[in-house]
C-alpha cells in the first residue's frame, strides 16, 4: 500500500479539489437566484409590496450563475457521487476477491465504480454547457466502465490493489485494462503459477513479479500503465522496466521447470507456456539474472499523469467531451 501512496493521494487530492469546485458551483447557482430576488425586493420597496410576484419578476433578469432546479439536482447528484468516493478512504483502491472469484469481472466492476469520478465530472460539465441528455448521461454517476473512459481519463486512472487466490490468477485477462496510466497490483494468496504476468509484457507496460515489494516504488513512479504481482517464493521474480533501455528485462529468479499439475482452473500446460514465454523474452532481450539494480531515471512517456491541480482543472474545466453523445 505504501508504494502506491503517491498515485493514490494524487487521485484523491484531485477528486477533493474537484469536489470543492462543484460545491462552489452549487453555492454560486443558489445565491445567484436567491440574491437576485432579494435585490429586487430592496430596490422596488413599497411599490412591490402586494403588487408584484418577486420570484416571477426576477426570472426575467436571472443571471447565468443561477442554476435552475433540474440542473442543480443533476450537479448535486454528481457532488454526492464524488463525496461517496472520497468517504471510502484507502478502501477505494483495494479489491479483495473471494476464493473462486473471477479476476477480470471483479476488476472491471471496481473500475466501473472508480470511473464514476470521471462520470460525475462529465455530468457537471455537460449540465453547465447545456449538453446534458438524460438518456445518455444519467447513468454516468452510478456506473462508468473502463471501456467508456476516453484517452485523457485513462491517463488519470487511479491505482488498484487486488488481493486474489493464486488458483484464480488468470492475469492475462487483465490486458484490456493496461492502458493510459492504469496500475494494478496483485497480492497473491497461496500457491501461484510461476509466471502469471508473462503474457502481459509489452514495450510500454511496466511489469513486475516480486516476493517482497522491493521494486514497487519504481513501478509506482512509472507514468504509464503497469501491473505488478506479489508472489510466493516458488514463482519467478522479474522486472520489465520500459525506462531502462537495453536493460528493460531483469530476472532475479526463474524456476527450473514448470508445474506438473493444474492450479485451480489453470492447467499445467498453461502455466508452462507462461514460464516458457518469460524465458523466451529474457533470451531475446539478452537479460541476465540480477538480484540488484539501480532504478532508471528516464522521463515519463507522453500522456503521463499530470500534477494534482491540473487533474482537478481538467475534471471540470477542460473535459474532453468530444466523444460524448
Amino acid at each position: 500500500m505504501k508504494s502506491l501512496a503517491g498515485p493514490m493521494e494524487a487521485f484523491r487530492s484531485a477528486l477533493a479539489t474537484t469536489l470543492e469546485q462543484v460545491r462552489a458551483i452549487l453555492a454560486a447557482g443558489s445565491s445567484g437566484k436567491n440574491g437576485q430576488s432579494e435585490r429586487f425586493v430592496a430596490e422596488l420597496g413599497e411599490f412591490a409590496s402586494d403588487r408584484i410576484d418577486i420570484d416571477r419578476f426576477s426570472k426575467l433578469f436571472t443571471t447565468d450563475d443561477a442554476l435552475n432546479s433540474v440542473k442543480a439536482q443533476r450537479i448535486d447528484r454528481a457532488y454526492e457521487t464524488m463525496s461517496g468516493l472520497i468517504a471510502q478512504g484507502d478502501n477505494l483502491f483495494v479489491l479483495n476477491i473471494e476464493e473462486g472469484g473471477n479476476l477480470h469481472d471483479s476488476v472491471a466492476k471496481t473500475l466501473e465504480h472508480l470511473g464514476t469520478a470521471f462520470g460525475a465530472a462529465r455530468v457537471v460539465e455537460l449540465s453547465r454547457t447545456e449538453r446534458y441528455q438524460f438518456e445518455n448521461h444519467a447513468k454516468l454517476v452510478s456506473a462508468f466502465p473502463f471501456a467508456d473512459w476516453n484517452t485523457r481519463e485513462r491517463r488519470l486512472a487511479p491505482p488498484l490493489i487486488v488481493v486474489v487466490d493464486g488458483k484464480d490468477l488468470n492475469a492475462g485477462a487483465l490486458a484490456e485494462f493496461l492502458d493510459g496510466a492504469q496500475k494494478i497490483v496483485l497480492v497473491v494468496r497461496g500457491a501461484s503459477p510461476p509466471a502469471p504476468l508473462a503474457r502481459l509484457i509489452t514495450p510500454n507496460t511496466f511489469v513486475v513479479q516480486t516476493t517482497d515489494g522491493s521494486t514497487l516504488e519504481r513501478f509506482a513512479e512509472w507514468k504509464g500503465a503497469g501491473i505488478a504481482a506479489v508472489v510466493p517464493e516458488s514463482a519467478a521474480r522479474f522486472v520489465h522496466d520500459p525506462t531502462a533501455g537495453s536493460d528493460h528485462m531483469v530476472v532475479d529468479f526463474l524456476p527450473e521447470s514448470g508445474p506438473s499439475k493444474p492450479l485451480g482452473g489453470i492447467s499445467a500446460a498453461q502455466q508452462g507456456e507462461e514460464l516458457r514465454q518469460l524465458k523466451a523474452l529474457c533470451d531475446g532481450a539478452g537479460s541476465a539474472v540480477s538480484a540488484d539494480r539501480d532504478a532508471a531515471g528516464a522521463g515519463p512517456p507522453a500522456g503521463g499523469v499530470e500534477p494534482v491541480d491540473k487533474l482537478a482543472a481538467w475534471l471540470l474545466q477542460q473535459a474532453d467531451l468530444s466523444d460524448v453523445g
